[in-house]
């Protein structure tokens, strides 16, 4: 005979799971970076774990936007603080990584000049791309809402 689970239990134990996953999938990027900067290992070494972290992030994000949950839950003060401070944090980031790796002499005028240009590019970019895909999942979160 089959046990019936309460909806509560059910709750929980999904909760737990997507726990586990979002903790799972932040030691995979701790793993990408590790291997990138303290063992600067060559990325064919590491290029199928990080496949597989780009992966499940377009995923998750591409499920949020399509299912109309990309920050729509949220007033459109606080999702215009979280875009902005996801943007800045993303550039923040990107010009670090930028100053490591792509090895700029920032004595040259030309190298300081082409980091910026990067930077704003990288910003606007990333600034584009969230408003697509808020606009999406906006969209179709006001279209679930109509079908109701």
């Amino acid at each position: 005979m089959r046990k019936i689970e309460d909806e509560r239990i059910i709750s929980e134990k999904r909760r737990i799971n997507s726990n586990a996953f979002s903790i799972c999938l932040l030691l995979l990027w701790a793993i990408l970076l590790y291997r990138q900067f303290v063992l600067q290992q060559n990325i064919k070494e590491y290029i199928d774990i990080f496949l597989l972290t780009i992966g499940i992030s377009v995923y998750i994000t591409i499920n949020n936007v399509f299912k109309g949950l990309y920050l729509t839950y949220r007033n459109k003060k606080e999702r215009k603080k979280v875009k902005f401070i996801g943007v800045i944090v993303g550039t923040v980031t990107f010009a670090i990584v930028q100053a490591f790796i792509a090895g700029y002499d920032f004595t040259n005028t030309k190298d300081v000049f082409t980091m910026i240009i990067s930077i704003v590019i990288f910003f606007s970019t990333w600034l584009i791309a969230q408003n697509f895909l808020l606009n999406i999942s906006e969209k179709k979160a006001n279209d679930d809402i109509d079908e109701e």
